[in-house]
């Protein structure tokens, strides 16, 4: 009896250990609206790649997914309120993001339990509807204090107002100014935009859902946009010095904000100087907001003095051409999120002996393939080869890289 109750006892430990353990994955279990053809999740625990884990369907309105917490392991996050996430209705493309029920954009969700409700998605995927590829003309009637007017989107990949997308001024009316902007697009079905009175998402219209191509049929759209949350005046542009005093051990310091589209590509490391502290411009601004961290990825911010867990809001600044001397700022980082990484002792680095030379990226001792992404998870190359690769020049920012199925982030700059 004895013998059999040690017997039961030791299965019933395992049962435990089987539960605890399953309970530390990531269980998700989402009611979406109809119609939705398929649900993915995307989140911090996959460096949001929107086209990795794709939901398995229950019935028209549910589908589950359970990640394993290895992913949560190799993420360096916690499970308790560190988990970031949201639900697309299609795999590969942002332009299937959830919404709320007015069609704006919400906040990441944090986990709890995983059980959640999707209220509207920006777009449906459809996998019975084929692409329409096109060249499309938008016309935009805006007010008349608007004197620069950029379109951004899914043909653009959503990334900051430029020369490439500012739009032509067509005419002046009783109701304000009409601009109009041709371009091409891969599918018209799910093109959506929306305007900027600016070169930066400072400038981004105030209504918060985005435009959708209102017949893909026809090859060109008018619209009317009628605020924003501010106005670009390009007589009032000049450049903002920041002077910031830091933790002491802090080796390197960036920027990013607003005026740099908060895209990692774009991202501005400052300079340090004699007495430690670091000197950053930001350029050709008129207003903007911004945020300091000690390594170039979102987990590394400033953080408050009190509480150096809890992230601060956004500072910001403003260019002043009547005083020249309230262009330059001096302020305080009390604290940074976490340490920076050490550049130094990785296993990976080290046994791929991984260098960055003039923007690109060499590999050695490949045995398989290499595979390169851009923070947001889009593949931007991919290679069977053995021995040494070597990628193409890139851009300032944040990647992903992946040899031999194994993967590390990597800063190009």
């Amino acid at each position: 009896m004895k013998k059999l109750f040690t017997f039961i006892s030791a299965l019933l430990s395992m049962f435990v250990v089987v539960q605890m353990s399953a309970a530390a994955d990531l269980v998700f279990n989402v009611t979406v609206p109809t119609p939705t053809y398929e649900c993915w999740v995307v989140g911090n625990f996959n460096d949001w790649n929107n086209n990795q884990y794709k939901m398995t369907k229950v019935d028209d309105t549910h589908y589950t997914i359970t990640i394993p917490e290895a992913e949560l392991n190799q993420a360096n996050i916690t499970r308790d309120g560190g988990v970031k996430y949201k639900y697309l209705s299609g795999g590969g493309d942002w332009a299937y993001v959830e919404k709320d029920a007015n069609g704006n954009e919400i906040s990441d969700r944090v986990y709890t339990d995983g059980n959640d409700v999707v209220q509207k998605w920006a777009l449906v995927y459809n996998p019975n509807v084929e692409p329409i590829p096109m060249t499309v003309t938008i016309i935009a009637q805006v007010p008349a204090d608007v004197i620069e007017l950029y379109i951004v989107g899914t043909f653009n990949n959503w990334t900051i107002p430029t020369d490439s997308t500012k739009m032509t001024l067509l005419e002046t009316n009783e109701s304000g100014k009409v601009f109009s902007a041709t371009f091409f697009t891969a599918d018209a079905n799910k093109l959506q935009f929306k305007f900027c009175a600016g070169p930066a998402w400072d400038y981004e219209q105030t209504q918060g859902a985005n435009f959708t191509y209102p017949d893909p049929t026809q090859n060109t759209a008018a619209v009317i946009c009628e605020s924003f949350k501010k106005i670009y005046d390009p007589t009032k542009v000049g450049n903002v010095t920041i002077i910031a005093t830091v933790p002491a051990g802090t080796e390197r310091v960036w920027i990013m904000g607003s005026h740099l589209g908060w895209n990692w590509n774009n991202l501005k490391e400052g300079t340090r100087n004699q007495d430690g502290t670091f000197t950053i411009v930001a350029e050709n601004v008129m207003s903007f907001e911004y945020r300091l961290y000690n390594w170039p990825d979102w987990g590394y911010p400033e953080v408050g003095e009190a509480d150096p867990t809890k992230e601060l809001p956004n500072r910001t600044a403003q260019y002043d051409p009547n005083n020249p001397a309230n262009n330059t700022i001096h302020i305080t980082v009390w604290n940074w999120k976490q340490p920076a990484p050490s550049a130094v002792p990785n296993v990976f680095f080290d046994r791929y002996q991984v260098k960055t030379v003039n923007r690109t990226i060499t590999v050695n001792n490949v045995t398989s393939g290499v595979e390169l992404f851009d923070v947001m998870g889009r593949q931007i190359e991919k290679a069977n080869v053995r021995g040494t690769y070597t990628t193409k020049a890139l851009t300032n920012g944040i990647y992903i890289l992946k040899v031999d199925g194994i993967t590390a982030k990597i800063a190009v700059k």
